[in-house]
């Protein structure tokens, strides 16, 4: 019978693994801990000179105090988030239902000399231009439209700019899904649309969930468009209305942090509802060059 035999030092690098995953974790999720913690503590605590890991005074005054709560009366917060909500969740089913077509051209019909791949190419590359190059002529052009502080505005510019970052997952997608099942459906007498609608989209789903997840997280963060375009509180999204607790005066900690806390809570349960298709999408050729 054979003996299995640890490795000498196995066990340290255990160890090492152990320490450096969690300490890892560490790092990452303690603003985040630190952010949700500092919501819940009283004022007096907040300005205190020793800042605790805990609330000594577990408190909801941030949330629900009827001046400076964020969800009181006199607060905008409910509308940046209803705002957000609108233009994240439009934008990306813009950009699902253009991009899902523009990937199945360039996955399906091949043109001469390796274009298909140059064109991704070309379409990727204006996601790498940094958004502050482009901001200035943004806001002229939203000018000349009559477009500025409007959700309209805030709507193109998302869609423009998350649109080849759709188009270049989906093209890979695409490309994992076998072409003879498109071609069978022809043949029965389904027509190119119809194939593509009944046959391609549902294969894709994992896919098409992957990719509305990332979009909807980049056009949910999103901060340099929104703080140039957008000035009118009415219109705002979250990441520009969570600024406006910084004043020239004050900064509201507690209303501030309760407002962040509050913002991430939709795109973890839009998460967690599709976190299935989103496994399944990762494993699919997201990925693939």
């Amino acid at each position: 019978m054979a003996v299995l035999t640890q490795k000498p030092g196995g066990w340290r690098l255990k160890v090492l693994r152990a320490s450096f995953l969690t300490s890892t974790i560490i790092f990452v999720l303690f603003p985040l801990y630190w952010m949700i913690i500092t919501s819940f503590k009283t004022d007096r605590e907040l300005f205190a000179d020793k800042q605790t890991f805990f609330p000594k005074n577990f408190t909801w005054q941030h949330y629900f105090d009827p001046i400076e709560g964020i969800f009181s009366a006199n607060n905008p917060f409910v509308g940046f988030f209803v705002n957000s909500t609108i233009v994240a969740f439009a934008s990306t089913l813009l950009c699902l239902t253009i991009g899902s077509f523009s990937a199945y051209s360039l996955a399906r019909f091949k043109m001469r000399g390796k274009r298909n791949e140059r064109i991704s190419f070309l379409i990727l590359t204006a996601r790498m231009l940094p958004p502050i190059v482009i901001v200035v002529p943004l806001y002229l052009i939203m000018q000349q439209l009559g477009l500025l502080n409007t959700l309209w505005a805030m709507l193109i510019v998302y869609t423009g700019f998350n649109l080849p970052f759709v188009v270049w997952m989906l093209k890979a997608f695409f490309e994992e899904i076998p072409e003879s099942l498109e071609e069978s459906a022809m043949i029965d007498g389904s027509s190119r649309f119809m194939a593509f609608i009944k046959i391609v989209l549902p294969l894709a789903m994992p896919g098409l969930v992957a990719t509305s997840i990332f979009t909807v997280i980049l056009t949910w963060n999103e901060f340099l468009f929104a703080m140039f375009l957008l000035n009118n509180t009415d219109v705002m999204t979250l990441p520009a209305g969570i600024s406006t607790f910084i004043t020239q005066y004050k900064t509201n900690w507690g209303a501030l942090t309760a407002a962040a806390t509050m913002s991430i809570l939709p795109v973890l349960i839009f998460s967690f509802m599709v976190q299935k298709h989103l496994v399944k999408g990762m494993t699919m050729g997201a990925v693939k060059g």
